[in-house]
Parts: structure tokens; C-alpha cells; sequence
């Protein structure tokens, strides 16, 4: 018999597979807050190029996070210069935490299974 999930803790299952884009935000965002444009380049960095984020799909994707509960926005971390006063800082929820390490397990899992059946180098990057 499989566990029922806990009725206050929502499923994050059917949250996935998160797109390229999200998966790249939420992972941008693992670390500490991040305002709109540094989150963008720090996307953009990890997706080393595999993934272009334009600014308003960026913005898009934000809204859509938040309303789903895995990014909220927060404060300005400590000891940052303040250059622009628009500047809106986003960080993740616990839930977006769940859903970025639960992602992660499902595409190594997949990773894996290719590897395993002959499609991926087991050496290298491709």
C-alpha cells in the first residue's frame, strides 16, 4: 500500500517536469535572494548557454512562481548596495526547495537511465 501524501503539505509531484526556464530559476535563486536581473544572468550562466531567458519571459516565469508558491519576494540581503530602488529581491519558499531537489532527483534519475542504455558518453560532457 502506498503512503498517502500529508493532506497540508501539497504533492510536488505534479509540479513536474519543470521546463529548462524554471528549473534554471529555481536553481538560480538555491543559493540567496536575487533581484530580476542578476537572477537572469545567473540563469543564464548555469544553463551555460543551453537556455536563452529573455527579460519578459523571465518576468513571466516569476509571476507564474510566485503564484504557485515556490518563489516569494523578500527583503534585499544583507550588505548589498543599494543601486536601484526598483529592485524587487525573489528567494525560494520551502516549497520551491521541495520542488528544485525533487526535479533534480527525476533528471538524474533520467540521466542515468540513458547512460544506461547506451545514449549518453559515459565520459564526458555532450
Amino acid at each position: 500500500m502506498r503512503p498517502q501524501p500529508d493532506a497540508s503539505q501539497p504533492d510536488v509531484s505534479s509540479l513536474l517536469p519543470l521546463t529548462p526556464r524554471v528549473l534554471l530559476i529555481l536553481w538560480a535563486l538555491e543559493g540567496r535572494p536575487q533581484h530580476g536581473y542578476r537572477l537572469l544572468k545567473m540563469a543564464e550562466e548555469l544553463g551555460r548557454g543551453r537556455v536563452s531567458i529573455g527579460p519578459a519571459s523571465l518576468y513571466e516565469s516569476i509571476a507564474a512562481l510566485e503564484k504557485r508558491d515556490l518563489i516569494e519576494r523578500t527583503v534585499e540581503p544583507q550588505g548589498v548596495d543599494r543601486e536601484d530602488k526598483r529592485r524587487r529581491y525573489f528567494q525560494l519558499t520551502d516549497r520551491g526547495r521541495k520542488v528544485l531537489k525533487a526535479e533534480a532527483s527525476r533528471v538524474a534519475r533520467l540521466a542515468v537511465d540513458l547512460r544506461e542504455a547506451g545514449l549518453v558518453d559515459s565520459g564526458g560532457r555532450s
